[in-house]
């Protein structure tokens, strides 16, 4: 119906511009006649050279096949001059009036989309001009997703390694800040207040998503859910392009996970603390145990999670549909990653040491001793990553002296630098880590190569 709109407020264009053309007085035949000498050169645009609606007719074909709509527009209107009865002339200028709009729409969005990624600052200035002159309609009408084939589609939206490597800011953890789909890595710029970035592996395509500041980052599909960090980090959802932003439910959220059809999160108001689970549109939100946690994932059918508690407290699981909690540990791990079916941590009573265990808690085994304080650890492959001793230690942030990469393998250290950070993050083959000399701004490094990938 829209379409029919501007086709038809086009055609009384074309048509009221034929009339004023009709309506053109004729030259005064008592003009003097223009000497050779001062002639205006000659004609050298086809249109206007064109006397006939044969050659008219012939142009527009040459004309549409190159995809040059303005000569359409031009011969047209000239051919609906000559032959004022020629329905089909209207309807070619109209239509070539149409799909120059369209072209400049395209052009619009790619403009945009530019700014976007050039001046982040402005994002939400850009995105209500987009909005206020439908353009963001436009956009979602022409969501195309990040992966070509559904076998790239994630099952789970994040990784507990990335979800735990959190930090915590005054009474609140970040942490989600990496995840990825499909050769896409999606982050949060703690530099640039949680911005959302998104980019492919090789560090192409960096851009700016939305106007939105998110943490707890997943990726399952064609959407992208978070904690709001603009909303009191309710939990959200949006297109992988950065439009069709949802708010899902009205509680605070640190930590959430998608599985499936479902969102496993830390829910909590003024009233309550729960661990929840919620449809990914929002819907049947189920209570699956109550009280305080922190540091909820989950993996395989199970939601992991710490308690801070003298009776139950420590590293517990619970299956999805709320039966059969087990404690695991009976002390808080600072983190844990699991990877193949192994749950990685370190405890407080043995800072320098990492071990690993089964999913039920069993065969708890030594995987590494650091030679210093371990504040982070994730997995990549075949790789253990982790940032060791304390640089600085306030309130929960935890600064490391540096990072060490570890064959898994082998034992043996594969690489070790001097480094300032907190989260260790991995995607796609790559580390994410923080720098606080650089205000916590990422860096990024491919762990086979070892070169840098930009993220601003």
């Amino acid at each position: 119906m829209e379409k029919t709109k501007k086709i038809f407020c086009l055609l009384c264009a074309v048509m009221l511009g034929c009339t004023l053309l009709a309506c053109t007085p004729a030259a005064d035949p008592a003009e003097p006649a223009v000497s050779a000498e001062t002639a205006a050169p000659a004609v050298s645009d086809p249109v206007e050279a064109a006397a006939t609606a044969d050659e008219l007719n012939a142009l527009i074909e040459q004309y549409q096949a190159a995809g040059d709509f303005d000569g359409v527009y031009r011969a047209a209107l000239k051919l609906a001059e000559l032959e004022p009865q020629n329905a089909e002339a209207y309807l070619t200028a109209a239509g070539a009036l149409l799909a120059l709009n369209e072209q400049n729409e395209q052009e619009m969005k790619r403009i945009l989309a530019l700014g976007l990624t050039n001046a982040p600052e402005s994002a939400e200035a850009i995105t209500s001009w987009q909005d206020e002159n439908g353009l963001g309609a436009a956009q979602k009408a022409a969501f195309v997703p990040d992966y070509t084939d559904v076998s790239q589609i994630n099952t789970e939206g994040t990784t507990p390694g990335n979800l735990t490597n959190a930090m915590k800011r005054g009474y609140t953890w970040m942490g989600g800040l990496v995840t990825s789909q499909a050769g896409w890595v999606y982050f949060s710029r703690i530099d640039n207040g949680y911005a959302l970035y998104k980019m492919r592996a090789d560090g192409s395509e960096l851009m700016a998503l939305s106007s939105v500041h998110a943490v707890a980052l997943n990726v399952a599909g064609d959407w992208l859910y978070f904690a709001n960090v603009d909303d009191g980090k309710c939990p959200y959802r949006m297109r992988t392009d950065g439009t069709g932003l949802e708010k899902l439910a009205d509680f605070s959220c640190g930590f959430l996970s998608v599985e499936g059809d479902w969102i496993y999160c830390d829910a909590s108001t003024e009233e309550y603390f729960h661990l929840s689970k919620l449809k990914i549109d929002g819907s049947e939100e189920t209570v699956l145990f109550d009280g305080p946690i922190i540091f909820c994932c989950v993996y395989d059918g199970y939601v992991y999670f710490d308690i801070k508690s003298m009776d139950e407290g420590g590293f517990l699981r619970i299956a999805i549909d709320g039966t059969g909690k087990q404690q695991l540990l009976t002390s808080m791990p600072s983190f844990y990653c699991i990877v193949n079916d192994r749950i990685y941590f370190t405890e407080e009573s043995d800072p320098t040491l990492i071990k690993s265990m089964n999913l039920d808690g069993s065969d708890i085994t030594e995987v590494y001793r650091a030679n210093d304080t371990v504040v982070a650890v994730n997995i990549s492959g075949k790789l253990l990553i982790l940032a060791k001793g304390i640089s600085y230690d306030n309130d929960g942030l935890t600064l490391s002296g540096a990072i060490q990469i570890v064959s898994l393998d082998t034992g043996e250290v594969v690489r070790e630098w001097e480094t300032t950070t907190e989260p260790l993050s991995v995607a796609e083959g790559l580390l994410f880590f923080t720098e606080d000399q650089e205000n916590m701004a990422w860096s990024c490094i491919n762990l086979e190569t070892f070169e840098t990938i930009p993220t601003k």
